[in-house]
């Protein structure tokens, strides 16, 4: 049974890394609240808010830099070390900073490379990315082809890909001294309040599955989870303060899928929904050239982001956007293989969603 499978947990490891995330990213995570079905029910905490603002104020230059390097919003390098916690189960960041001072230079840059959208890295395992790692980094040619041409991140972040893969040792030593100085001086000031927060906020998570069950979770647009609960024996929910309206997913291990959810993120099923928004997120989703390409590309045939960021030529951070928009407008489908999550779209039901979208909006008011 789906309650059977799901397990509550609260790593603080997680919200450490996710409060890294907020402080750089904080002004994208909160354009969430300004879509029109839910600027009139959702506020950003204006505690949290301000925490960021401030928190990002009084950073040293070498720190702030850093943060810009590791945690940008298109590429979260320094979050593929979220696969370290649940591969170890590293519950505490003191845990965690530990395990990865003790991980390999070229272990780490293998992660980058699996984060986000960053290569096409369907059949490849941990191993592989370390002998990629390994062949990039004795191998400047290679090195600039393989940045060139196998990944699909903007001139930008490729430069600062650049920089990592050429100086390995400094890279690990500027993330580590990074995480050390944040953990001192920003998270610890906040982590008890951080997990009385959670603590609350998890239960209350408990008991809308439990008495929801699957209406409630639907209802989440967690657009994989009844795909991956057919392969996994567990499902870890959390939550973080740090997430808003957002969530994030993470499978390593093969039995196991973690979703973190922010606060607000747990209370969207409950919202007031108009019908009519709804349908105007069809056309919504439908009104960019590029959203219109990923649907004709999707309806031929399933892709994972990567395959499709590489065959349209777009860019990570624009795909991540545009496959947002086309969640929200309900016009994916999910494909779960038991190895990783593929696109897909329906076209006779597209069609069929659209034509009924339509129709309602051209209703005339009772």
């Amino acid at each position: 049974m789906l309650l059977e499978r799901i397990k509550y947990i609260d790593w603080p490891a997680y919200d450490f890394l996710l409060s890294l995330m907020r402080v750089n990213c904080n002004e994208m995570i909160i354009e969430a609240y300004k879509e029109q079905d839910f600027k009139d029910q959702f506020v950003p905490d204006p505690e949290l808010l301000e925490w960021a603002k401030e928190t990002k104020k009084i950073l040293p230059d070498d720190i702030k830099e850093l943060l810009e390097r590791f945690f940008d919003c298109e590429t979260y390098f320094g979050a593929g070390t979220f696969s370290l916690v649940q591969e170890r189960n590293l519950r505490e960041p003191e845990e965690f900073i530990k395990a990865l001072k003790s991980t390999s230079e070229k272990s780490i840059l293998g992660r980058f490379l699996r984060t986000g959208f960053g290569t096409d890295v369907k059949s490849r395992d941990s191993s592989q990315f370390e002998e990629l790692v390994e062949r990039l980094t004795v191998d400047e040619k290679e090195m600039l082809l393989f940045i060139t041409e196998s990944t699909i991140f903007s001139s930008f972040q490729k430069a600062n890909l650049l920089g990592f893969l050429e100086n390995p040792a400094e890279t690990k030593q500027d993330l580590i001294y990074l995480f050390e100085w944040f953990l001192e001086n920003v998270f610890n000031r906040m982590r008890d309040e951080v997990r009385r927060s959670n603590e609350k906020h998890l239960k209350n998570l408990e008991e809308y599955i439990r008495k929801g069950g699957t209406s409630y979770i639907e209802k989440l647009n967690l657009l994989s989870f009844f795909d991956i609960l057919e392969t996994v024996q567990t499902i870890e929910l959390s939550v973080s303060p740090f997430l808003g309206l957002d969530q994030a997913g993470l499978m390593v291990m093969k039995d196991r899928y973690l979703f973190i959810l922010g606060y607000d993120r747990i209370e969207v099923p409950f919202r007031e929904k108009d019908e009519k928004l709804q349908c105007i997120d069809v056309f919504s989703a439908l009104a960019h050239k590029e959203r219109l390409a990923i649907l004709r590309e999707l309806s031929r045939e399933p892709h994972r982001p990567v395959s499709l960021a590489k065959k349209l030529r777009i860019s990570a951070g624009d795909l991540s956007n545009h496959l947002e928009k086309l969640k929200k407008g309900r016009l994916l489908e999910s494909v779960y293989n038991g190895e990783y999550v593929e696109y897909t779209v329906n076209a006779k039901e597209l069609k069929r969603l659209v034509s009924e979208s339509l129709d309602k909006l051209l209703e005339e008011q009772n």
